[in-house]
């Protein structure tokens, strides 16, 4: 037997012999899922996960807009416009982290090696101010690999985008990719802004307009025409009913969008969403109300009491549903999934969390409002 079969077949031993520990352990095929959280009591900011990569520049966009440029790591396998990843740093000590959509297209990467993340600062926010300051001269960060499902649809269908605020940002990567890649699918995007100063990119985008006749974007000026309607809907695309509608921004937009559109005849495997975080709320667990709580996966909905707070860990549990866990006290990591919106309270930390996307403990996490999760 040579040299290179025995390394294969030792190889193969010990891997198996590592699956079969970390599953043993941690009902997980990664041992690593139960030692990374004790390893970063010693040393912040390892993990086997995520890719260290190196911010280039924080160039701003209108006051309160800045976006990261930065360059992923050599693992870094590279992502479909309309995707998002995670971004960690230390901050005095303790990983801050948060998710953000990549406002680049994926060509832009593979030519230049670089992404961009398009930031509003939010009013009041623990990390969004900090991330601006902190990368100012550069600095060193960890990326996770992009994920997600909000990404142009399989096919040429026509699409109609509506985006508010920073929720603009995923559509900026998928019309930016279209134009790189000669994409003849027809798009149209309708932009909610607050006024003209906060129109983001809108150079870039009307010059991606004049260039592709497949490409559309209108500009909605919310100080003047107000918030979405169907009589604005109705004029700027009235063949919406034919498209794929794909809607981000703030919650209270796409609840009030994806409702406007329903009664206007477009069926639900037509309308895609996600929603985008807005600034964290500052909640007193005293004036905290009954919450409504979404576990997609599952198809379960749950009412948490708040005069009776339990986990949502416990919640879907008594609710049939039966989420991979382990320690349950915020330990092992085991139960880690993804919340897409609403306010949860981390009762290990006492912190609240933001109101758009992360990764929580179900094991101690309470919902403090109503909340969606991955799960």
């Amino acid at each position: 037997m040579s040299q290179a079969e025995t390394s294969v077949q030792s190889g193969s031993f010990f891997s198996k012999a590592h699956e079969w520990v970390a599953q043993s352990l941690t009902q997980q095929n990664k041992i690593s899922a139960y030692l990374e959280p004790l390893i970063q009591m010693a040393v912040p900011g390892w993990t086997t996960e995520a890719i260290r990569s190196k911010v280039i520049q924080v160039r701003p966009e209108t006051n309160d807009v800045y976006t990261l440029v930065i360059r992923p790591g050599k693992r870094w396998k590279g992502f479909t416009a309309g995707q998002h990843l995670q971004i960690t740093a230390e901050q005095n000590g303790t990983l801050q982290t948060r998710f953000f959509s990549v406002s680049s297209a994926p060509a832009h990467f593979r030519k230049t090696g670089l992404i961009e993340m398009s930031i509003r600062v939010q009013e009041g926010g623990r990390v969004t101010p900090w991330l601006r300051e902190a990368f100012a001269a550069g600095g060193i960060c960890n990326l996770t690999q992009a994920e997600g499902d909000f990404v142009l649809p399989a096919g040429n269908d026509p699409v109609l985008m509506i985006a508010g605020g920073s929720g603009i940002t995923p559509f900026r990567s998928m019309l930016s990719q279209m134009a790189a890649t000669g994409d003849k699918r027809d798009a149209h995007l309708m932009f909610y802004v607050r006024d003209e100063a906060n129109a983001l990119f809108r150079e870039e985008f009307e010059k991606i307009a004049a260039q592709h006749e497949n490409i559309r974007v209108t500009f909605m000026n919310s100080a003047e025409k107000g918030v979405f309607s169907a009589e604005h809907i109705q004029e700027v695309c009235p063949d919406f009913v034919e498209r794929k509608i794909m809607i981000c921004g703030p919650t209270p937009m796409i609840q009030l969008v994806r409702g406007v559109v329903a009664e206007q005849g477009v069926s639900a495997e037509n309308i895609m969403f996600e929603y985008f975080g807005a600034a964290p709320i500052e909640l007193d667990r005293a004036d905290a109300k009954d919450a409504y709580v979404n576990f997609e996966k599952g198809g379960v909905a749950a009412m948490s009491s708040a005069e009776n707070p339990v986990s949502l860990l416990e919640l879907a549990e008594q609710n049939g549903l039966k989420p991979l866990a382990g320690c349950r006290v915020g330990v092992c990591h085991q139960c880690k999934c993804t919340k897409k919106s609403g306010v949860v309270l981390n009762t290990l930390t006492g912190q609240y969390s933001d109101t758009g996307r992360e990764d929580i403990q179900l094991c101690v996490s309470v919902p403090v409002n109503d909340v969606v999760l991955d799960v």
